[in-house]
Order: structure tokens, then sequence, then C-alpha cells
């Protein structure tokens, strides 16, 4: 052994100890050696190549650090008193859905498909990403110990398609000995996860016979464009839900299938910018802008080479983001669609709505929130709120948009006088 202080946790080295003392006394003939030379070109902290640090850059998420030193309570900062469960009764495990699926829940000892991007406390550097190991979901079948024991509680939660996030506290992810380089000891842990797909111990067996055909990828596309195809007409016919139903359809086939070349890469990308695209207007649509703005970010993540070009994707996100009276994003968002449509209107035309819309809002938190202090949520709103609000009314009758969203009190009273 070296001279020099192993940076080793104590814990880990008994282990490594007792281990090897145990081998040695039960063994015969069993040598271990060990290469205590410097080597300058070893680095043993964990490191990504050059190309997934390119790809990982997609993935800083700044949102993800905490107050410094905040080692008691990490990612607390995401938490409030509403957007959780607490699926394990003391918040070993906390769910928060970031859109939700369909159908029922993942039953046990099925085989799910999985994209996720796990974090470590207070840390926007993801250790983990599957969207850059092949651009294809990961497989594990539960019950059989594959996952972290909090993972697989979070998992089977989840119903197809749900996007949903996991803290996971060490107990039950990597404990006091971590996985190192990447994972320290008694690290809280966070997963983004997409259930992308499940299927039965029977199904699996179809599923993996049907994945050997080398022209899978064709015979999925063909499947792809006829969804395509047919969640446009459904979207033509107003008849949004089935047009969703089919996006999400085609987006699954696209998942599984993966890909093998950089054609069929490009090929995947073209069509899942173009779903996730036409599924942020189905859900404008319905006004579930927290939806557009979800996918935004699964195009982002699965065909951003495309994505970026995306004006429409761009343009929706922004809308979506402004009737949710958040400007600074929407406007962020706005810009790039300008920026790669210079001439069109209807982008214009969204940004003399973000103006009007901020100068409207700016005028009713005048009114609404005085002192945010003594605020009452159940008072009656001003006079001057009908005022403002009036004049917004007319200017968004007189207009050719189609949502109208305001901050309110929670007084019913209030709430069915702007109904009427």
């Amino acid at each position: 052994m070296a001279d020099e202080p192993s940076e080793l946790p104590p814990k880990v080295l008994n282990v490594l100890k007792t281990a090897s003392e145990e081998i040695l006394k039960s063994q015969d003939g069993y040598c271990f050696t060990m290469d205590n030379s410097s080597d300058k070109d070893v680095d043993d902290t964990f490191t990504y190549n050059a190309s997934e640090l390119a790809d990982l850059a997609e993935f800083i998420n700044f949102d993800m650090i905490g107050e410094e030193g905040d080692n008691l309570d990490s990612f607390n900062h995401l938490i409030t008193k509403t957007n959780h469960q607490d699926l394990t009764g003391d918040r070993k495990v906390l769910k928060i859905l970031l859109e939700s699926g369909i159908g029922q829940v993942v039953p046990e000892n099925y085989v799910v498909f999985l994209h996720y991007i796990a974090y470590i406390s207070n840390l926007q550097e993801p250790f983990d990403v599957t969207y850059i190991q092949g651009r294809r979901p990961k497989r594990f079948t539960l019950g059989n110990g594959e996952l972290l024991p909090g993972l697989e509680i979070g998992i089977k939660t989840m119903t197809l398609g749900e996007h949903a996030r996991f803290i996971i506290k060490p107990e039950l992810a990597y404990r006091e000995l971590g996985c190192p380089p990447r994972i320290p000891p008694n690290a809280t842990i966070l997963f983004d996860v997409h259930l992308v797909s499940y299927l039965s111990p029977d199904n699996i067996l179809t599923f993996d016979k049907e994945n050997r055909d080398p022209n899978l990828f064709d015979k999925n596309l063909v499947q792809v464009k006829k969804y395509h195809l047919e969640a446009n007409e459904q979207f033509k016919l107003k008849n949004i839900d089935k047009a969703v139903f089919k996006y999400n359809r085609a987006l699954e086939l696209l998942h599984l299938a993966g890909c093998k070349s950089n054609f069929e890469e490009i090929e995947m990308m073209k069509y899942l910018n173009k779903l996730y695209t036409n599924l942020s207007l189905c859900y404008l649509k319905q006004c579930a802008f927290n939806k557009v703005c979800r996918m935004g970010i699964e195009a982002m993540k699965y065909s951003e080479r495309f994505s970026k070009r995306s004006a429409k994707l761009f343009f929706n996100w922004g809308k979506a983001l402004r009737l949710l009276k958040d400007f600074t994003e929407a406007n962020k968002k706005i810009q790039i669609a300008l920026k790669l449509e210079p001439q069109n209107e209807s982008i214009h035309n969204e940004i003399r709505k973000l103006e009007k819309d901020k100068e409207f809002h700016r005028n009713i938190e005048l009114i609404t929130f005085k002192d945010d202090n003594n605020t009452d949520d159940n008072e009656r709103l001003a006079p001057e709120f009908w005022e403002v609000f009036n004049t917004h009314l007319i200017e968004f009758y007189n207009s050719d948009d189609d949502v109208l969203t305001v901050m309110l009190n929670k007084n019913p009273n209030d709430i069915e006088v702007v109904k009427k």
C-alpha cells in the first residue's frame, strides 16, 4: 500500500479490507496487486468525454442549485406545500408531478422504458442523462432490484407518458457508501423521469423478437407517419383530444424504435420536432399552458438540432408563458421565434400582445397587491380593478386572440363577475 493518505472514505476502506481478508482466508493462490505509481494522465474524478460534454450542456439546470451549504434539506427550494406527494410517509421519496400520463399505473413486475436526468444534491450538472446514451429510453424490469429502491417506488406511481420529479433520500438511493467517484456518500438524489412505455412480461418477448428486425425503424416510421397524418386530420376537425392521443402514440413508437445510424437519427429528430410542436399547439388550444412549456422542454431534449430552428415551437412556447404571466421568459422565446422568421406577422402581433399584457398585469398588481404582507385573498377587488379589466376585455374582444388570462383574488363573487 502507498504511504500517502487515501481519499476513500474510512467506511469504504473498512469494507474493502474486510472483503479482501475474507477472500484470502477462504481461497488459496489469490494474489492482490495495486499500482501506486502516480500517473498525470489519470483523473480520479468522474468526467464526460468531449462529445458527451457538448451534449450535456443542454441539460445544465440552474434551478437545481440550493443555498450554499444546504445539506439538510437538499432540493428543498423546489418543494412547496402543495406541489408534491410523500410516497413513503417519512419524506424519503417525494414526487412532483410535471405532466400527467394516461391509463393505469405501472403494474408489478412489468418492464418499463424510461428517460431520465439525475442530479446530486444542489449541483446543476446531472450525473446521469439517458438522452445522450443513444437517445433511446433505458429498460428496467420492476421487482428484481435493477432500480434504486426509491426510484422504483416512484416509478410504480406513474402512468404511460407521465413526466415526474422524484427527490430520494440516501436511505433509498446510494446510502452511506455512495457510488464513487460520481455519487458521494449520503447523497440525496433527484430524478426527472419520463415513462415512455411499459410492457408485461409476456409482451416483452414479442417486443424483443420484433426488435431484432433490421428494418424495425423503417416499419415504425411508416406507423409514425400514419399516426401523424391522422392526428393532423383530427386537429382540423377540432377533435383535439383525439389528435393528442395519436401524436403521443407516434412519439411512443419513435422512442421505442431508437436509431442505429446517422440517417435514422436525423429522421427521428425531424419527426420528434414535428410531434412536439404539434402537441404544443394542441395543449395551447386546451389552455394547458404548462404542458405547452413541457413540450418545448422535451423538444429541446430529444430533437435539439431541429427544435432550435422551429419558429412555431418557440412561438407557442412564448405565448403559453405570456398567458402564465411569465413575461420575461415569454419575451425570450418570442424573440427566438422572431429571429428565425423576422417577417412573420403573427410573431410581431404576439410581441404587441405581450407588451399590452405586461402593462395590464402591472396595473392589476398595483390595485390588487398593494401590500403583500397584508393581502387577503378573499377580499373583494377594488372598483379600479374593474375599470382596468373592462378596458382590457374590450381590447381582447376586438382582437384575434382566443385566450385571456388574469390574476384574481379568491373571492367567489369576483370570480363569478369575471366569468359573466
